[in-house]
């Protein structure tokens, strides 16, 4: 790989994560997200742009791409704490017990 093609696709990967930061920025200043979520999905949509066959960074295509993300870390993270809930609910029926 020359020097040239190392800098295009340098020059791509940071366009690529101020593309997603735009998209990103809406949900993690309503709370929709939080730090740890905002940078996952950060990693992994700047990651699946830059690979995309099409090589072009469409705001609208990564504007959706964010969104799926950030509902599929809310549905998984509503999910966790109802596993947490019924894990708790199964431990106090243990602790009841004589």
């Amino acid at each position: 790989m020359g020097k040239d093609q190392y800098l295009k696709k340098l020059h791509m990967q940071e366009r690529a994560i101020e593309e997603v930061k735009l998209a990103i920025k809406p949900f993690y200043q309503n709370r929709d997200i939080n730090k740890d979520e905002y940078k996952e999905i950060l990693r992994k949509a700047v990651q699946k742009v830059c690979h995309s066959k099409s090589g072009e960074i469409n705001p609208v295509k990564v504007g959706n791409l964010v969104k799926a993300y950030v509902d599929k870390f809310k549905h998984a993270r509503k999910h966790k704490k109802d596993e947490d809930l019924g894990q708790e609910a199964d431990d106090m029926k243990i602790s009841d017990s004589p």
